[in-house]
């Protein structure tokens, strides 16, 4: 990946945190793990950098039930 590519994902990161933001959930980080992955707390719950990418590709942040979603990403094997 480019350095465009980083800089997109960054801008993406930005946004999808903002918008969980704004419906009221805490969110911090990012924090690195000693593998290298890129996680995020979001509401008591950790969020790799990958998963926090999917929920708008999905359209998943549109939803006011964001702790129904981080129900799902917990239960999935990362």
């Amino acid at each position: 990946m480019g350095i465009l590519g980083y800089r997109k994902q960054r801008k993406d990161l930005r946004s999808a945190m903002q918008t969980i933001r704004n419906h009221g959930t805490p969110v911090s980080g990012p924090y690195r793990r000693r593998t290298g992955t890129l996680i995020f707390s979001v509401a008591d719950c950790v969020v790799t950098k990958d998963e926090l990418l999917r929920l708008p590709r999905d359209g998943r942040l549109e939803t006011n039930n964001l702790q129904e979603i981080l129900g799902e990403i917990g239960k999935t094997p990362a």
